[in-house]
């Protein structure tokens, strides 16, 4: 079990989670629960942390699609996300070591249309 942090577009929360191993000792499928997707893709936004988000997450835009961006990444990031440690030996995920308080300070959520005005 590792503990991440979850960014909730569409509540505008951040909580802590636990990423569980499946049968086969994949955390694939809880990653996928917490995130709300089929897909996941890494985000590296500092030396000890990732972010996992939605990799479908612009192609199935809505208007009321949601967006974050986090401090150290320069990009809009569609739907939910988690973050991880990650452990630079083995290349695995590791519990985060950042905070709840942390990453609320590093996150703003944004709309499909703030997103789009930014983007002009």
């Amino acid at each position: 079990m590792k503990k991440g942090i979850l960014i909730d577009v569409h509540n505008r929360t951040i909580t802590e989670v636990e990423v569980t191993k499946d049968n086969n000792g994949s955390q694939l499928q809880s990653m996928y629960n917490h995130i709300k997707c089929e897909m996941v893709n890494c985000v590296s936004f500092n030396k000890k942390n990732d972010v996992w988000v939605d990799d479908e997450g612009l192609l199935n835009l809505t208007p009321f699609s949601m967006f974050f961006k986090i401090e150290g990444y320069h990009e809009f990031l569609p739907g939910n996300g988690l973050v991880l440690g990650y452990d630079n030996e083995t290349g695995d995920s590791s519990d985060t070591t950042l905070t709840i308080d942390e990453i609320k300070s590093m996150v703003k959520f944004y709309t499909l249309n703030e997103v789009r005005s930014q983007m002009v």
